[in-house]
Order: C-alpha cells, then structure tokens, then sequence
C-alpha cells in the first residue's frame, strides 16, 4: 500500500528521453512511494537552468519534502545551477562517465545532443519503412504483402499487437504485422489460411481475460464485445490455437510494450535492422 508521496523531477539538456527512462526504472524499485514525476527537457542555458531551480523549489514549499532530482546535463555551469537548488540531486553522467573516461584512458566529448542525433542515415531510413509498413499491414490488411513481414503478431482484439508493432518498428527497424483473430476463425479453432503459408513468422499474444474486458469497455461498451464471458471464450480459443499449431506466444497483461517487444525480438530470433 502507497504510504509516501515524493516529487520527482528528471532534466535534460535534450529530450529527456534516457534521462526519464532510467529515472523511472530506478523509481519503480520503491512501490511504497507515490511519485509525482516531472520531466524537464532542453535545459540547455542558464536562463532555462533557473526556470528548472524555481519549478523544484516551489516543489519544497508545496510539501515541505525535498524532491529528487535526475539530471542528464553536459554543460557543468548548467549542471552546477540545478545541483545547487533544495533538492536531492543525482547526476546520472557523472555516475558513468568518470568511470568510463577512466576504463577507456580517454575524455568523453561533452557535447549536448550526442545521443540522439541522426548520425545514422540508412538505420533513419529503416525505421521509416519498418513504420509505414506496420501501419499499412495494421489489423490484418495487406495480407499480400506478408512475404516483406519479418514477423507477424496474432491475436484476438485489444490484446496489443499493434503498439507491439509499432514499437518493434520504431525501436528495432523490424518489419511487423499484426493480424486479428476474429470470431468466425476462432470458432474454427485453426490458423486461418492466409497465415498457413507464413507459419514461420507468427508470434502469439494473450492477456488475462479480465484485463481484456476492462480495455475494451474504456475503448468500445459493446454488450458482446466487452462482456466477460466473451473475452474468457476467446483468450482460451486464441490460447488453443497458439498450442495445436505450436506458435510461440507471451502475456501481455503485466508487459509494457517495451517489455513486450525485446522479449519477441529475443525469442523470436530477431536482429535489430540498423
């Protein structure tokens, strides 16, 4: 049970996306605690460095409690003004890159930006395609165009095979499709035929049936769609598919979708594309 409340606040000097990605794996350790995170990106002068010390001391005054602070900034000025605000700092580039420098007999280039620019032209390109194809096969379109999938998400509806795809894309450049299972095919119990052919590339998901039901009546209360009975009848039926045609196939009631697709990629034998 939530019994401590804590304002977090994690600043970039860019997105902030690794800086929000770590900040959150290392917050998820302490359940007990009710986080109210913020994320403060393209810190990157003195005068947006100030803008951040007031947001956080205001923090201070708000709960009396000092906030944490992660911080992913290059430009020590910069990183010396946010560090010296009421707050409990930790600086995640100095927590590697010393030891780095040191490991490597060599000083890091302390410059902003690094880590996310397009210094791959091609991997941009990649991920692109990956990205227009997933949308153009998205629910079981373009079924013709399945011999260019590299992998093919199965399951019934609102179980996550389309972010999984999209993020397959985005993340790995893998080209992903993803097809339902509709009520007519699940009544068959058997791959309907236009997956027999492409057997080699189909990943399953599942999801407890009662998270099922929850998502489809925040998306669409249909009586049928989003009844209990109905989501049992068909996760079973999905589940007895996967087995009879022995298609490997994962949970996804408890998996972020990050979660989700490096566990396809690593069961399903797949590289990333750039």
């Amino acid at each position: 049970m939530v019994s401590l409340k804590r304002n977090a606040f994690i600043i970039s000097d860019r997105t902030g996306i690794t800086a929000e990605a770590l900040g959150h794996s290392l917050l998820s350790q302490f359940p007990d605690v009710e986080f109210n995170t913020e994320v403060l990106p393209f810190v990157d002068s003195r005068e947006q460095a100030q803008k951040a010390v007031e947001l956080v001391n205001a923090a201070v005054g708000e709960s009396g409690e000092k906030p944490i602070v992660f911080a992913t900034l290059v430009d020590n000025e910069i990183r010396k003004v946010i560090a010296e605000c009421n707050c409990e700092f930790f600086d995640l580039f100095d927590t590697f890159v010393n030891p780095l420098e040191e490991v490597l007999q060599t000083q890091s280039s302390h410059k902003i930006g690094l880590s996310h620019r397009m210094v791959n032209a091609k991997g941009y390109v990649t991920r692109i395609g990956a990205m227009n194809f997933a949308l153009e096969t998205d629910d079981g379109v373009a079924t013709t165009s399945y011999n260019r999938a590299q992998i093919i998400i199965v399951g019934v509806s609102r179980s996550g095979k389309t972010p999984t795809c999209l993020y397959l894309a985005l993340q790995y450049g893998v080209y992903a499709a993803n097809y339902p299972l509709t009520d007519s095919e699940l009544e068959k119990n058997r791959l309907p035929d236009v997956l027999e052919e492409h057997k080699d590339k189909l990943f399953g998901l599942t999801i407890d049936p009662f998270r099922l039901q929850q998502v489809r009546q925040e998306r669409y209360n249909r009586d049928s769609y989003a009844s209990s009975r109905q989501c049992q009848y068909e996760i079973a039926q999905a589940e007895a598919i996967y087995r009879k045609a022995k298609i490997k196939y994962l949970n996804s009631t408890q998996m972020s979708v990050e979660e989700l697709g490096a566990k396809i990629m690593q069961i399903g034998g797949l590289r990333r594309q750039f």
